[in-house]
């Protein structure tokens, strides 16, 4: 095997996209020029030095800049640009001493200043196993593609925990957490665990995610004119004053998948559960596209489980059960609806194997996903509705 991965790198080096490749350390306690044995202290100064190809490896700790990180040069497609924690080592980014953490109410967050990182013409970069907490929002990309996420967790952010916008396309957002984002300035009208916003380019895909205890909603694709791909998400427990914002105006939607204006924007939604959320579980917003809406199950949510009021969508073996609305579903004539749960009869939770979340919450495995679980699984054993299960 050795002898394998030396000819895969011999053969990807004599290419030239290895051959002047370098790594880059960070350290928080670092002061040096960015060696093994004589790390940067600065996140940024390693992004500075960074070409493509490289590799920058951030020591375990926590790092506390006070000027958000900006990326803004360029990998390629064969030697994207790299920032990982060092082998498996905690690294936490600490935006808190950031400017905007927070603004007062109804001030503006400049541009420049959103995200701890904020990743803006920035393509074919790569991000692995990093935690970015108390930031104006955690990670912010504007006009940025061909990039990759793995194992990112966002939490306690001032504003959403991770958000793309503008001109980005070929994104891919993989195992990420994010939680308990909130947003003062607003008080609550804003901040979601993930959003994709106010731009379009196809490609974007977000899997395997959990968005849980934000102000607002647990993913919200306002205004963005392209299809965006959501598989395996959860989306739990958004929208509920938990700051004491006066006025609170968090809308706590498990998936709000458009708004009215929007260029029709066809989403792929698979396999994902809203429960327990303040409103609804999932819905197009006055999205007129046409989204594809597979397998998905939307259980104890304050409001009906599907809101599809504006679109042509196809929703097809899902299910909707205990949310609190006066109906589970409300949809519109246009929207294709066929084989969910609504029309084979009535659902409660003694439908299910389990209504118990917890193990959905647990520690992710050592493979990045979300362990395995029975939570809303029929009992009936149909093929409606989404599961943990790997194999499906």
């Amino acid at each position: 095997m050795l002898n394998v991965q030396k000819a895969a790198l011999f053969a990807i080096s004599a290419l030239g996209g290895l051959s002047n490749a370098k790594d880059i350390y960070v350290s928080p306690t670092g002061t040096g020029t960015g060696t093994s044995t004589s790390p940067y202290g600065s996140i940024q100064s390693a992004v500075n030095a960074a070409a493509a190809g490289d590799t920058i490896f951030l020591k375990a700790g926590t790092y506390k800049p006070t000027t958000n990180i900006q990326f803004k040069t360029n990998g390629t497609r064969t030697s994207p640009i790299t920032v990982r924690s060092y082998q498996t080592e905690k690294v936490i980014i600490d935006g808190e001493n950031l400017p905007g953490t927070p603004y007062g109410l109804d001030e503006s967050l400049p541009n420049k200043e959103r995200g701890i990182f904020h990743i803006q013409y920035a393509n074919y970069w790569k991000f692995y196993n990093l935690e970015l907490i108390n930031g104006p929002y955690g990670i912010y990309a504007r006009d940025a593609s061909h990039n990759y996420y793995e194992l990112i967790t966002t939490h306690d952010n001032y504003e959403t925990g991770f958000q793309i916008e503008g001109a980005s396309s070929n994104n891919t957002v993989l195992y990420l957490d994010s939680y308990r984002n909130r947003d003062p300035r607003k008080n609550g009208e804003s901040a979601d665990g993930f959003a994709c916003k106010s731009g379009s380019g196809e490609g974007n895909v977000l899997r395997n995610a959990r968005l849980w205890d934000n102000v607002d909603d647990g993913l919200d694709l306002f205004m963005f004119g392209s299809p965006v791909t959501i598989e395996e998400v959860y989306s739990f427990q958004n929208g509920f004053n938990r700051w004491g914002f006066s006025n609170f105006n968090g809308d706590g939607n498990g998936f709000k998948l458009g708004i009215t204006g929007n260029p029709p924007a066809n989403h792929i939604v698979r396999n994902s559960i809203a429960y327990s959320n303040a409103k609804k579980g999932f819905i197009d917003n006055g999205n007129p596209g046409s989204l594809t809406v597979e397998r998905n199950t939307a259980w104890n949510n304050g409001d009906v489980g599907f809101n599809f009021r504006s679109s042509s969508s196809s929703l097809k073996s899902n299910i909707a059960a205990v949310n609190v609305g006066s109906a589970q579903v409300t949809l519109v004539s246009t929207v294709k609806a066929s084989g969910n749960s609504w029309q084979s009869g009535t659902w409660s939770n003694s439908s299910f194997v389990s209504v118990d979340p917890s193990t959905l919450q647990k520690a992710r495995l050592s493979n990045g996903r979300v362990p395995s679980s029975e939570f809303l699984i029929p009992k009936s054993g149909e093929a409606l509705g989404a599961t943990t299960k790997a194999d499906v």
